[in-house]
């Protein structure tokens, strides 16, 4: 896991945005393509049916690589046609298409194969040979329907959709700006590796019969709202587990004081990787009273959490029955 401290920092201060299932299946989606995606692509890849809220969540770590626009079906949402031309006068699709050009010497107008074959073109009026790039203006096109035999200077047109078969009119097309997203270079390292960590402590949460929930949010006794890694229930008892993957001392503090302030309503489990090794908060999360239920399991290894989440939570609920 490439979990380093300046990796991780790169990704903002907290890690419990990124536990919310649907944040990762977008940055699953992007992490496992080689070039960027487009919003609709993103859609399709990661199963969700809108992910603009999520992409604005995910504003600070992905890039923008481009703008693309499209026109979509208001009726059925696609966005990929094929043309229909047909006649306005019986319907039938069976036409042709022929080009008005003017003779510039006689000003005689007609459709261009009036002139005769190509290589051997004569007026039908004055019946000199001319040159199609000298001596004729194009001035439009001209149809005629095979089936009525009807000439028209314009066809009517449809699209229908490739998906569906259905017929789309002009006027039926909403305009849509799609952007182009993808995940730094730089980044890819570290969320690659919080994404596999966070997998195997839900793995490792479901196993020891708990049911995890990602992106919990709670507002602490202090009145300020906290959010959490995670929301473990364990059929009726629930845990919160929140994860620092940095030895800051400053930053584990700050997800010490938010577990404090939220354990007066959950008990808390806080991840911590590398070991703390401060003395001042040892001695802080040492000192803590029973009340607070905060437990802080602690490794070198990140790839030890998950086996040290599983025997806390056996401990928590032993502890939630003994009491």
């Amino acid at each position: 896991m490439n979990l380093d401290c300046a990796g991780i920092q790169s990704l903002g201060e907290s890690l419990s945005g990124y536990c919310d299932p649907d944040v990762r299946s977008v940055l699953r989606a992007l992490l496992g393509s080689p070039s960027p995606l487009t919003t609709l692509q993103i859609a399709e890849r990661s199963g969700l049916k809108r992910v603009d809220e999520v992409l604005g969540r995910l504003s600070k770590v992905l890039r923008v690589s481009g703008v693309t626009y499209r026109a979509v079906a208001s009726q059925t949402g696609e966005s990929e046609f094929t043309a229909r031309l047909s006649c306005p006068y019986c319907g039938s699709q069976d036409i042709t298409r022929d080009e008005l050009v003017e003779h510039v010497a006689c000003g005689y107008v007609g459709r261009l194969s009036e002139f005769g074959a190509a290589g051997s073109l004569r007026c039908p009026r004055c019946k000199s040979p001319v040159d199609p790039a000298k001596d004729l203006r194009s001035i439009g096109f001209w149809y005629r329907c095979n089936s009525c035999h009807q000439a028209f200077p314009r066809p009517n047109f449809t699209l229908v959709g490739i998906r569906s078969g259905a017929e789309i009119l002009p006027e039926q097309l909403v305009p849509v700006r799609d952007v182009s997203y993808e995940v730094p270079e730089e980044l890819r390292g570290a969320l690659s590796g919080l994404l596999d960590l966070l997998d195997e402590l839900e793995a490792s949460a479901s196993s020891s019969g708990y049911r995890p929930a990602g992106g919990f949010r709670l507002k602490g006794k202090s009145g300020v709202e906290h959010e959490f890694c995670m929301a473990l229930d364990g059929g009726g008892f629930k845990v919160l587990v929140d994860l620092v993957l940095c030895g800051d001392p400053s930053r584990i503090l700050r997800h010490l004081t938010k577990a404090f302030d939220a354990s007066a309503e959950f008990p808390v489990v806080l991840l911590a990787s590398p070991d703390v090794g401060d003395p001042a908060l040892r001695a802080l999360i040492s000192a803590a009273p029973p009340n607070l239920r905060v437990r802080v399991v602690s490794s070198n290894d990140p790839a030890a959490l998950p086996g040290l989440l599983a025997s806390e939570l056996e401990a928590a609920r032993g502890r939630a029955m003994s009491s």
